[in-house]
């Protein structure tokens, strides 16, 4: 009966390990970008999320846009030359994403952005204030948080809105 009971606190730790750590993914983007240095310069949300007003996805910076500034150095930081790399081999820069939704959920950026007039920050947090990517997301959206969200908004809150 020992034996049995030393394995089961071992599984139950182990199984506790991986729950807190094991699944924690942090990925770290190909580009240590600036958020607040480049708010600072005035440039909008925007500019790199191009897709925001009128798409279920806001879109990633893309390395052309990205080059409209950075073709010739303006910083010494040597993530600067890794854009115009990307651009030189003809790539797009390979951010990673951070915000999914499962696929039986919809969610629009346009519906939330355009129509309800929502902010960025409302979902991403003082992104715009932040001098490094974030290595996950700075919301956990869970069913609960766009329900309550729905709910002090007076936004329809019916399954079929979000459910697909």
């Amino acid at each position: 009966m020992k034996p049995f009971l030393i394995g089961l606190a071992i599984g139950v730790f182990l199984l506790f390990l991986f729950i807190n750590f094991g699944s924690g993914f942090r990925p770290e983007q190909p580009i240590s970008f600036n958020h607040k240095k480049h708010q600072e310069q005035g440039i909008e949300c925007t500019a790199c999320h191009s897709y925001f007003n009128e798409q279920t996805f806001s879109g990633m910076p893309k390395t052309g846009v990205c080059m409209e500034c950075h073709k010739d150095s303006v910083t010494k930081h040597p993530d600067e030359e890794k854009i115009r790399q990307f651009q030189k081999k003809g790539e797009e820069i390979s951010w990673i994403r951070l915000y999914r939704q499962p696929d039986h959920v919809f969610f629009s950026h346009s519906r939330h952005v355009a129509l309800a007039g929502m902010e960025c920050k409302s979902c991403h947090g003082d992104i715009g204030q932040s001098e490094k990517p974030p290595s996950k997301p700075w919301v956990k959206m869970t069913m609960k948080w766009c329900m309550d969200c729905h709910t002090k908004t007076k936004a329809n809150n019916d399954c079929l809105a979000c459910h697909i």
